[in-house]
């Protein structure tokens, strides 16, 4: 799917599962981190050469490092002469064309937003979250490794530099609004931070990016999001796309500047508004361009648009086309039919029930679907990634249909599988007393997982049937 940021990339040198600042601090500069090794992938470069997990690696070619895109920046040279310098060695050799590196660091730890956005989640967390999720990372690294949004305000003239020169393409833009008064209105800065220019000047040297509008109903819609729409447009295709979600606004906003949640007449006047101009645009482009965030359409009551709409779906992970993106997977997964029955429980958010229930329902399987509540941020919160395991704690027990639990993969990080609240998944099985899965993040797993389970029970009760026969006469 184009660009799309993957969950994790071998290249990236870190993982995204595991980079979510549970421990690490936060980062407030430009200056070297240490660069400790994780893990050694078997049959690499690195195994080849003696790296071993516990290793920090100080230099390679006499230069110290800044962070783990740095080492893979210059360790990229085939068939030259390397020399890595560790904590208590110097290692000398030469990398073999098409030989992966084959190492895993430690997360970066992330630099930090300055900038007092008016709709800023972090600023509507409640109070006895973990300290990780007050970290407002502001980070290019992270926006080229995983995808994370910057508004740029905080990138200064030497790491301008650096994504140039070392070419860190694509990145991902929260733009917001152009207008610059505007502008330093939603980001709570003081003076306009030149952002045009800044974009303009990554544009002219090849840097690819993704735009991103979090819209405020009454702030930075209609003539506005026409004029961010059209000065970002003026640098396609290195402006390559534009998605547009509502704002989300939870119930802990005290002290914070008044906003209106967006509703569905914000949702359809906003359709009515785009629509035109994404046809413009895929007409005179190629592509609409602007895209709409799945919730959008579903807040407003609108069809979601078909799989063609979204072009080679630039923003999915922004859930831009997502709902799109299950429902096809889904549909292909179907060609695989149970041979038996199930009863179990699959739990997604408000927003994404409707057709997790419809698709279930095409399964002709005993499974009951739930849409769980946000307790935990609030009744304005209804995407899956958001819940909390006490949430599903709190819709689940003693509530629970069947013999297992399937919940939604994007709310849960790591191999402990922990969520936002820090339970992880096998607390919430010990407090609901049945099996509790993750759902995958394709939905043909999803399906194939359900099937299985299916054919497994269909064989034990074939097994069973079998030994009772001889004692039946």
């Amino acid at each position: 799917m184009g660009n799309v940021k993957k969950q994790f990339s071998a290249s990236a040198y870190v993982r995204k599962a595991v980079h979510e600042y549970r421990n690490a601090p936060a980062h407030h500069g430009a200056e070297a981190q240490k660069l400790r090794v994780v893990s050694v992938e078997p049959r690499s470069v690195a195994e080849r050469i003696g790296l071993r997990a516990g290793d920090e690696i100080h230099q390679l070619n006499g230069k110290p490092l800044l962070d783990v895109i740095d080492f893979q920046f210059n360790a990229a040279n085939i068939g030259r002469r390397t020399t890595i310098q560790t904590q208590d060695r110097t290692i000398t050799f030469v990398r073999r064309e098409w030989e992966s590196f084959g190492l895993e660091f430690e997360p970066i730890e992330p630099m930090t937003c300055k900038n007092q956005c008016v709709f800023c989640f972090v600023h509507q967390n409640p109070k006895n979250v973990r300290r990780s999720l007050h970290i407002k990372d502001e980070d290019y690294r992270l926006s080229f490794l995983f995808g994370n949004y910057l508004t740029l305000t905080n990138v200064h003239e030497a790491e301008m530099q650096r994504i140039i020169q070392q070419r860190l393409s694509p990145l991902y833009v929260s733009v917001h609004a152009t207008e610059p008064e505007l502008r330093r209105k939603l980001l709570g800065i003081e003076e306009y931070d030149g952002f045009m220019a800044k974009v303009e000047r990554l544009a002219k040297a090849g840097i690819e990016m993704h735009g991103q509008v979090v819209l405020c109903p009454g702030l930075n819609d209609g003539v506005h999001l026409e004029r961010t729409i059209d000065d970002l447009l003026k640098f396609y295709p290195k402006v390559a796309s534009v998605a547009i979600v509502p704002v989300g606004l939870t119930e802990h906003r005290k002290n914070l500047p008044l906003l209106r949640p967006f509703i569905t007449e914000h949702g359809r006047e906003l359709i009515a508004h785009v629509t035109p101009i994404q046809k413009k645009l895929k007409r005179t482009i190629g592509t609409p361009f602007a895209f709409l965030g799945d919730e959008i359409y579903i807040i407003a009551g609108v069809a979601i648009p078909p799989a063609s709409h979204y072009a080679d779906f630039p923003q999915i992970e922004n859930g831009v086309g997502m709902v799109r993106t299950f429902l096809s997977q889904f549909n292909a997964a179907l060609k695989t039919k149970p041979k038996g029955s199930v009863r179990g429980t699959v739990c997604t958010g408000k927003v994404f029930h409707p057709y997790l229930r419809q698709c279930i329902n095409r399964l002709g399987m005993d499974l009951k679907t739930v849409a769980v509540e946000s307790k935990f941020w609030g009744p304005g919160i209804g995407v899956a990634g958001l819940l909390t395991g006490s949430d599903f704690i709190a819709a689940l027990k003693g509530n629970v249909y069947g013999d297992f639990v399937v919940l939604p993969s994007e709310c849960m990080i790591g191999d402990d599988y922990l969520f936002l609240d820090d339970l992880t998944i096998r607390d919430v099985e010990r407090e609901l007393g049945v099996e509790v899965v993750p759902s995958g993040y394709d939905a043909g797993d999803f399906v194939r997982e359900l099937v299985k389970r299916s054919h497994n029970k269909a064989q034990t009760s074939n097994t069973a049937l079998v030994d009772i026969v001889p004692y039946c006469g």
